[in-house]
């Protein structure tokens, strides 16, 4: 067998995604062959079901569990959707011992101890129901409804189970809000201030990409089964370039990887730019054209000299211009930019830079090129306000807000804060789809507020989380599996069932069953919107007239009978020349960015020019990206799952040389926010100066016996646009322990 570097994974990470990529194609084995499993491939035969997975990963896998007597017994890829092969990710795979899992919360509890201590008592339903109705609504009484906050996130994303059940119940009670940027807000703008959007075309049009470049995104983490997409557009012969400050997998295949140091993407955007300009690979038609600004653009360029993009990009210039050759002499490019390298404190700045640098190419219009970064075209169209039922809400304009990332400061037991000002003390939290002490940043300062005497904390989960741990009264959750919903693609263009795959294991409720049972103990089923059922929360998310919805004439019963629809959109993506922003133009010189504070063309500021001195002069910056084997905080209890280690810190080759670091070393990582400790993996994965560990590991679960996570040291301070988490802007001092 011909083994090529398209079809073996390269470099150090490769054996942690084998797992999730080796099975991405079709072929299903049968019992009848020889040396078959007889026993295994049964599970195989049974009721198929079709859901949607609700995890917050691009690729929203359409899966097929097999239901044998009430029990899931296998998982597999709807194969026939385009997207899918039929096999899910590693993830995926894990999904009936994610279901089945030993340590699930099946019952009620009560707190029969100090927060922390891990004392429960069991109790029935109506006595949770009654505790929590008479808690919050003496809460309501005491310090009114907006001191009471729902905390969530992506748990699931399915559209009852995220929005449409628990927001109706917080509307009802008038709760304060809570404000769900952590994940894609910075670029958001930073996008819009170019091309008025941060949507763009069907990824399945890159298979007829002349060169695909993969900016700041790890495929294999978190978008597995659109790789081969870019692999078919390789066979034909498209070139792919990498731009990311860790060997991703797909880094290790690249024909081209530049390595920048975190954050100095907007001083590489701008190089790249400059090499376009003086070697007559700009499109100037297309910028005549399409756009606004381009001589203010040439000013602010020349204003930045190729030394000084090396000096802090780390990238060497000859390899930059190697890159910017291959990209300018390429008919068709197509751009996938991640969500990680933008939550930083120029996350915003540094998305605009790499917008714009495609703008120069003229790389935007055209069946094959253009700019991937979240195509939230069916979530988008949406009806929200109705399915979330956002009019009762007493005061829905003057109720405050806290920014989820800011949770640690909402709840601060002294001096509670919200967006810079003062607010009134939060009295209770009713957390459910997330797990804050763990996925929050700053983690210590979450635990402290969580362990707080008069904070009323209720967990809505199936498992015993680092939040759980902590709470009052813990009611136990469904998985996803256990009721009908429905969700949508954030890639490509797709509204997809969740069909009920099993009824729900032990005492289990599902979101909506939950709050809605809830409401109707402290009288909210007054209001009609609190009594309705699944089919109907689902009728007023679809009760549309956005033209991505109305142009199919897409329907409740339409994606009940096909599994999945495709919302319309433009082919190819701005192939009319119409951009949405003020002007309609491309906008090089942008009055947005202007009033916000920032340069109107190119910002060069960077993350260490807002931090706090004493983390300014630490040694290394921190990098907490996803790792294929987990999905934020979720599949850390699977035992298939915890082989894959989490609790790692990559560390350069030659950073580690001079700290005296050897692999499998135990290592301590540590600011002025905490300490976590971790086992060094020695790589150049990493470029000097970096140290990587996953993101979202738990406390409780830390393999040493140190209460680490990552979050112990990651900053709470908003990106520079978009109110977005900055996880990535963080130094630490790196020892050996």
């Amino acid at each position: 067998m011909k083994i090529d570097r398209r079809t073996f994974l390269q470099g150090a990470a490769a054996s942690a995604v084998l797992s999730s990529l080796s099975g991405l194609t079709p072929g299903i084995a049968n019992a009848k062959e020889p040396g078959a499993n007889t026993g295994l491939l049964a599970k195989r035969e049974g009721e198929i079901k079709y859901h949607t997975c609700q995890r917050n990963c691009a690729d929203r896998c359409l899966l097929k569990f097999t239901v044998q007597n009430g029990r899931m017994t296998y998982v597999e890829g709807a194969s026939e959707m385009k997207k899918m092969g039929t096999s899910p990710c590693v993830k995926g795979h894990a999904y009936v011992q994610y279901t089945y899992a030993a340590d699930r919360i099946l019952h009620p509890m009560e707190r029969a101890g100090k927060k922390g201590e891990g004392k429960w008592r069991r109790i029935s339903w109506d006595e949770a129901y009654a505790k929590i109705a008479s808690r919050l609504q003496q809460i309501i009484k005491d310090h009114g409804a907006d001191s009471i906050l729902p905390y969530s996130y992506s748990g699931h994303e399915g559209v009852i189970g995220k929005y449409g059940g628990p927001s109706r119940f917080f509307n009802a009670i008038g709760a304060r809000k809570l404000d769900r940027k952590v994940c894609v807000f910075a670029a958001y703008e930073g996008l819009k201030s170019v091309t008025g959007t941060y949507q763009g075309p069907d990824p399945y049009d890159n298979i007829y990409t002349n060169c695909y470049i993969s900016w700041g995104q790890n495929e294999t983490a978190t978008n597995v089964h659109g790789i081969k997409f870019i692999n078919q557009a390789r066979d034909k012969g498209a070139k792919l370039l990498v731009v990311n400050p860790i060997r991703t997998p797909i880094a290790s295949q690249a024909d081209i990887w530049l390595q920048p140091r975190p954050s100095t993407d907007t001083h590489l955007a701008s190089g790249i730019m400059k090499y376009l300009i003086e070697h007559d690979l700009a499109d100037l038609e297309f910028i005549k054209a399409n756009t606004l600004g381009y001589e203010q653009l040439l000013i602010r360029l020349n204003e930045m000299s190729y030394e000084e993009i090396e000096r802090v990009t780390g990238v060497p210039t000859a390899k930059m211009f190697e890159f910017a050759k291959v990209y300018g002499e390429s008919e068709l490019s197509v751009l996938r930019l991640g969500y990680g390298m933008q939550r930083n404190f120029n996350g915003a700045r540094m998305s605009r830079a790499i917008a714009m640098m495609h703008a120069v190419a003229g790389q935007y219009g055209k069946i094959g090129n253009g700019f991937i970064y979240d195509n939230t075209q069916a979530d988008d169209s949406l009806n929200y306000s109705k399915g979330r039922a956002d009019h009762i809400h007493p005061n829905p304009d003057t109720v405050g807000h806290v920014n989820m990332t800011e949770i640690a400061k909402a709840l601060d037991p002294e001096n509670p804060i919200a967006y810079g000002k003062p607010i009134k003390p939060i009295k209770a939290v009713i957390n459910y789809n997330g797990n804050f002490v763990s996925v929050a940043p700053d983690s210590n300062a979450c635990r402290r507020g969580a362990m707080r005497d008069d904070l009323f904390l209720v967990v809505h989960d199936f498992l015993m989380t680092d939040t759980a741990e902590l709470a009052d009264i813990i009611v136990p959750s469904t998985t996803q599996f256990e009721f009908p919903d429905m969700g949508t693609d954030y890639n490509c263009y797709h509204m997809q069932t969740s069909e009920k795959v099993i009824e729900p294991l032990g005492e289990s409720k599902d979101n909506w069953i939950f709050f809605k049972e809830l409401g109707a103990h402290m009288g909210l089923d007054r209001f009609p919107e609190m009594r309705v059922d699944y089919e109907q929360i689902l009728r007023d998310f679809l009760d549309t007239e956005e033209p991505a919805f109305r142009h199919n004439n897409i329907t409740y019963e339409q994606i009940i009978r096909d599994k999945f629809v495709t919302v319309y959109d433009q082919r190819p993506y701005f192939g009319d020349g119409k951009y949405k922003t003020d002007s309609g133009k491309i906008e090089f010189y942008s009055e947005m960015m202007k009033e916000a504070g920032f340069h109107p063309v190119i910002d060069f500021g960077l993350p260490e020019d807002e931090m706090l001195p004493e983390e300014k002069n630490l040694p290394f910056r921190l990098l907490s990206p996803a790792i294929p084997q987990r999905a934020n905080s979720a599949f850390y209890n699977v035992k298939y799952i915890r082989n894959f280690p989490a609790y790692f810190a990559k560390i350069n080759t030659e950073d580690a040389a001079e700290l005296g670091i050897n692999n499998n070393d135990r290592v301590r990582l540590n600011n002025q926010r905490g300490e976590a400790f971790f086992i060094a993996q020695v790589s150049t994965q990493v470029v000097r100066g970096t140290v990587m560990a996953p993101k979202n590991n738990w406390r409780r679960m830390d393999p040493q016996g140190k209460a680490s996570c990552t979050n112990n040291l990651t900053t709470d301070t908003l990106t520079d646009m978009g109110g977005c988490s900055a996880y990535h802007s963080t130094r630490v001092a790196l020892t050996k322990a």
